[in-house]
């Protein structure tokens, strides 16, 4: 229990809650890249830096995806806020020391309306993000270490303007000190920007810290898993985020998870509280995920994972 407790103080003595708005809030582009993708990671509060073995840790430390050991597919639908669409795609392909994988993740915001200074109607336009990678993971040195690396491009658009980039993930991933840990570390969307919106200027990136411990205790009643995440954006004040998966009978897990990015209630709404379920047969797994945003509504997402 005193990896516990250690762990607890650091993450609390490096955390405090945030009492005025960030100054940097609101400076960088290319926002969708914050968008949680999947449903299991986004179930357990975006807690995710140190899960080995699943083909969506390309989007929040890509040396988690060394531990898939079959080829693998996941598709995810997420019904985002305000009438946008979100969704992610990947396969990966395990090798004998590595699995390479390819993704692509993208929003739709629909049509927005346009409309002149005096707020005449004028027709709508579209706007919408994506970013495609590769990605690989691979073992390094002795067996309870692998690191792993994303290259990214990214493209925005709206209306008739148009913005790209090209990034850089990296991701570290090392077993714990204690049986059934393991340490995850990531840093991601480094790089530079190729075209701006209009004319010389371009957006900062949102380049973002993460350090994840993940636990699965011995000898409890139901198997489970314990996360713990520390998020450092460059673009707003550090949170925390805290994930429980129970497996049950027949395949099915519940997680209920919490971020302390948004915090208070909203109504009669915990805010930082996400919840949701998946289902594992013996080829497919199917998870759901559901969070709420004040005064934005709710979000769903699922997420189709299988092997073949």
């Amino acid at each position: 229990m005193r990896y516990y407790a250690l762990a607890a103080c650091l993450l609390l003595s490096a955390w405090q809650p945030a009492t005025a708005i960030n100054s940097n809030a609101g400076t960088t582009g290319f926002n969708f890249l914050k968008v949680d993708v999947g449903a299991r990671s986004t179930a357990l509060g975006g807690a995710y830096a140190a899960v080995t073995g699943d083909v969506e840790c390309t989007a929040w430390n890509p040396a988690g995806l060394f531990g898939v050991k079959r080829r693998t597919a996941v598709l995810s639908l997420n019904s985002y806020l305000v009438d946008s669409q979100a969704g992610f795609v990947s396969v990966a392909f395990p090798k004998e020391q590595r699995v390479i994988a390819i993704s692509a993740n993208y929003v739709s915001y629909g049509d927005l309306q346009r409309t002149d200074e005096e707020g005449r109607a004028l027709g709508t336009f579209g706007a919408a993000d994506l970013a495609t990678y590769v990605s690989i993971a691979q073992r390094l040195g002795p067996d309870w270490l692998a690191v792993g690396a994303n290259l990214k491009a990214v493209y925005s658009s709206i209306d008739a303007f148009s913005s790209d980039a090209y990034l850089v993930d990296l991701g570290l991933l090392a077993r714990g000190p204690i049986q059934g840990m393991s340490l995850g570390a990531s840093l991601t969307n480094i790089g530079f920007v190729r075209a701006g919106f209009a004319g010389d200027f371009k957006d900062s990136l949102p380049v973002h810290i993460r350090l994840g411990v993940a636990h699965r205790p011995a000898h409890m009643p139901v198997p489970m898993l314990l996360l713990a995440d520390f998020n450092l954006p460059n673009d707003n004040d550090p949170y925390l985020s805290f994930g429980l998966e129970i497996k049950i009978a027949g395949g099915l897990n519940i997680r209920p998870g919490y971020s302390t990015r948004q915090t208070g209630v909203s109504g009669e709404d915990p805010m930082g509280v996400t919840a949701g379920a998946g289902l594992a047969m013996e080829r497919y797994t199917v998870d759901y995920a559901y969070s709420s945003f004040s005064d934005l509504g709710d979000v769903h997402r699922v997420s189709v994972i299988g092997a073949f």
